[in-house]
């Protein structure tokens, strides 16, 4: 999250270079010591470097350029030795400086983040990253150190309004920290909608285990999900590869059987047998569902006479596509739900253009699936698992 100090505290950084001593008006008492210090520093002796820079701090009536050197110089021997409290304040007297060079303002401000990061002053690190971005600051690292020190701060409705303010320029582009740390906020407050939506966005653009469990979880326990949508989230486990115990394969086994769709029940049971998850406690109960699921199976093929590509009727021909999805018939099924929605009539259009979908991808046309999953609109669950498909339409 947090660049590395020892990155942005080299000597470049704050302006000091080694023969710098020699061409700042300095007095033999005061140079003599910092150049000592100056090449501790090269010599990666940081403690014997601040020692060096503690008798010029005591030489009397020290001028401007003097102090003002001797200072940075402590600043970058107080990081290489990890001492941020002296770091921290010798920042505080070059930012407070009105010698200090308006070039180096922003660089310097930059590094008091950082120090006051490590000090944990986080009031200290939202104050600076604030004044950086006030003075044209861009690097996004200063705003997820501010808004990480908000949070542990537990100051999470000021880390949203942070999130509102990135979030107006152009182009801006969240990373993967900060989005975790939004996140975070959402769920301290309880606004379960904008906890789906940081999830989604770590979902769609840094894919992983985790963020897809915490997501399906909570789609799966939405309010009044009737067992469609909960098949729908459990498709989207099996293709994220989230459905990974016994007890996941049965639910959506459930759920497919009570979605009126049998076939699809015998293949999460095929599934999750062949994985060896439905064995001990769970076998009685997959072996019970597979006999409901077989009984249905064999009705669902006296029905599948009936319905076929010849009737104009668009309800019947998008309950023959949900059957030949269910069957795993991908590409016959993306035909029939085309077929359905050029007929028209449907009841839940924005269901058949998610299952039309994600028809194509099984059957790798990802171009033609995106494009279709993109025209789901209506309906916020839709919608939202029509974005989590095309993330997944490689």
């Amino acid at each position: 999250m947090t660049p590395s100090w020892k990155k942005l505290f080299a000597l470049s950084v704050l302006g000091v270079a080694i023969h710098t001593v020699a061409q700042i008006s300095m007095r033999p008492e005061v140079a003599k010591p910092l150049q000592a210090a100056q090449e501790a520093i090269q010599s990666k002796q940081p403690d014997v470097a601040l020692q060096k820079i503690q008798e010029a701090r005591l030489t009397p009536q020290l001028t401007d350029a003097e102090k003002m050197y001797l200072e940075r110089l402590s600043v970058v021997a107080a990081m290489n030795a990890q001492k941020f409290d002296l770091a921290a304040n010798s920042l505080d007297y070059l930012l407070q400086s009105q010698q200090l060079p308006a070039a180096d303002r922003l660089s310097l401000i930059e590094t008091m983040v950082g120090v006051s990061q490590r000090n944990k002053d986080y009031i200290k690190v939202v104050q600076w990253a604030r004044r950086y971005a006030q003075e044209g600051g861009k690097n996004q690292s200063v705003h997820i150190m501010k808004i990480q020190a908000l949070a542990l701060q537990g100051l999470h409705q000021e880390v949203l309004q942070e999130k509102l303010e990135a979030h107006r320029s152009l182009g801006y582009l969240a990373q993967e920290s900060e989005l975790r740390i939004y996140a975070f906020s959402h769920k301290q407050l309880k606004d379960e909608a904008g906890y789906v939506s940081t999830l989604t966005q770590l979902v769609t653009r840094f894919p992983s285990e985790n963020y897809w469990s915490d997501l399906l979880n909570i789609m799966g326990r939405a309010p009044g999900i009737n067992a469609r949508r909960q098949l729908d989230v459990s498709r989207l486990m099996a293709a994220s590869g989230t459905l990974q115990d016994g007890e996941d394969y049965l639910d959506a086994a459930q759920f497919a059987i009570k979605s009126g769709l049998p076939y699809e029940a015998l293949r999460f049971l095929d599934q999750g047998q062949a994985e060896g998850l439905l064995k001990g406690a769970l076998a009685a109960n997959a072996v019970k569902l597979k006999h409901q699921a077989q009984q249905g199976a064999a009705e669902d093929d006296k029905t599948l006479k009936s319905l076929t590509l010849a009737t104009e009727n668009g309800p019947m021909l998008m309950q023959l596509a949900d059957v030949l999805l269910s069957k795993g018939q991908w590409h016959e099924a993306a035909e029939v739900y085309q077929k359905a929605l050029s007929k028209g009539g449907l009841k839940h259009e924005g269901e058949a253009r998610l299952h039309c979908g994600i028809a194509l991808i099984k059957a790798k046309q990802n171009d033609a699936a995106k494009a279709m999953l993109q025209t789901v609109t209506g309906d916020a669950a839709y919608g939202l698992m029509a974005t989590l498909w095309i993330s997944l339409a490689k």
